[in-house]
Formats: C-alpha cells, structure tokens, sequence
C-alpha cells in the first residue's frame, strides 16, 4: 500500500512539474489571412500577445520583423512590479509600434499607473476606437475595452468606420465577436481572455482551446494567452503568442492558412 501510495505521489508531482513547465514555455502560432473589404496595401505582419498577466518576456522570444504588435489585454495583473512591466512593454515596442487594448485585469495595478507606463513607451491605447493603419483611409484596426467597463464600446469604436472598409477587430474577450459580426464590416476578429481553459482534461475545459477559424469570409482568432491567472499551471492548452501575414483581398475572395511553430 505505502508502495502506491509513493508512486501516486510521484506522479502527482511529475505532473505539477510538467505543468509548471508548459505555463513557462512560448510557442509561435503563425498564419497567412487575406482581408475582405476593399483596402489596397501591401502585405504586412502583426503580432498578437494576450494575457501575459505576471509573465516575464525575453527579447529572444521573438525573432520575427513585424510591422505592429497588438497587445489583447491583460498584461499585467495586481502585484506585477512596475520594473517588469516597463521591461515587457520594451521587449514590444522595440519590435514594433504597439496597439493595446485594455482586459478585465489590467486595472488592477492603478488605470492611470498603467496608461501613464504605456504612453512613456509610446504605445496606442484603442479607447473604443478605429485608427487607420500605415495612413490608409481604408484599413482600419477597431479596439475596444473589456466591454463590461464602457457603455456602447463597440458601437463608439466603429463609429468611423465605412462599409467597404478592410477591418480588423481587437478585444481582450471573444465574448463580443457575435455582435460585432452581425452589425458592423469586419473581417478579421482577434481575442485572448479565456486561455484556452489553461488546465484541460482531455477534450474538456472551462473554455475552448484557442482557434483560428473561418466561417462566411470572416476569420476569427482566439488565443489560448501567453500567461496564466490564478495558477501558474498549463495543461492541454499551450501558452501561445501569434504572428499574422496579413493580405489585401479586392477581390473579396478569403483565406486562411494556419501553420505552428513550437
């Protein structure tokens, strides 16, 4: 009996250690998409990071050239030293220039603390907002914030945007993406929050693993997340950060091609 006992133990431990172990590793996730809408320009990447939370970033964790990153909320949680997060948000803005948007987290180390960090690293804060991307009219980059923080978030965000144009669409939480397909020109829909359910058994966890689908024309990217909330453990839902080459489409044709880099 005390033979099982040890063994069970054992065991028990080993899988703590290959979880701890997952929740501290990086895999790429890459794709090549093609924008519906009518933007002309030329090709160009994007990378994607979500819910780092109190993770630690190296710049050696990132070897792509991109054009921008996007930063998909909860970055930082309460009790992040501010000495990390300025040396993470370096790590980005030294890739590329940088686009945030705020999650349901990042508020708890001061709104103010935190919007201050970020405009010292000259980093974008879409406040329910559409910016235009390399000075084009007709590309558009929408952000939002944690929904459950604003009124009318979406409906502000899209306010200047026309039909026709080519958008792509941020929010910490994927939650969103039913009502903003359903009403407003959109074509590509990228959103972290839910971290792939981060401890799975098997086919089940509290929440999908992260995706990359296409339904209609419309690709929707949710990402498993890059850190871990509450424990730091990982099973059966990788920590992920993606880098998107993203296509024109005048022809209104779509697709999308996923690969994974681990």
């Amino acid at each position: 009996m005390m033979k099982w006992i040890l063994r069970i133990i054992l065991a028990g431990l080993v899988l703590l250690a290959w979880m701890f172990r997952s929740a501290h590793s990086e895999h790429k996730e890459t794709a090549v998409i093609r924008l519906l809408g009518d933007a002309e320009f030329s090709p160009f990447k994007l990378l994607f990071i979500s819910d780092v939370h109190r993770r630690e970033l190296r710049p050696d964790m990132f070897n792509d050239q991109v054009d921008l990153v996007v930063i998909g909320g909860d970055f930082v949680e309460r009790g992040v030293p501010e000495r990390r997060i300025r040396e993470n948000l370096r790590i980005l803005t030294e890739l590329a220039p940088v686009y945030y948007v705020f999650g349901n987290n990042d508020r708890e180390i001061g709104e103010e603390r935190l919007r201050a960090l970020l405009e010292e690293q000259d980093a974008t804060i879409l406040d329910d907002e559409s910016v235009e991307l390399f000075g084009n009219a007709k590309l558009k980059l929408t952000g939002i914030d944690y929904f459950a923080f604003r009124e009318h978030s979406v409906e502000n965000a899209f306010r200047t945007v026309e039909k026709g144009d080519s958008v792509i669409f941020i929010s910490h939480t994927p939650f969103v993406f039913k009502h903003v397909k359903q009403h407003y020109p959109v074509s590509l829909l990228i959103a972290g929050h839910t971290h792939g359910g981060q401890i799975r058994l098997g086919p089940y966890g509290i929440f999908d693993r992260g995706s990359l689908t296409v339904s209609g024309g419309i690709t929707e990217l949710i990402s498993n997340g890059f850190g871990t909330t509450t424990l730091p453990l990982r099973l059966g839902a990788k920590a992920e950060y993606h880098v998107l080459e993203i296509h024109p489409s005048p022809g209104r044709k779509h697709l999308a091609q996923s690969s994974s880099i681990g």
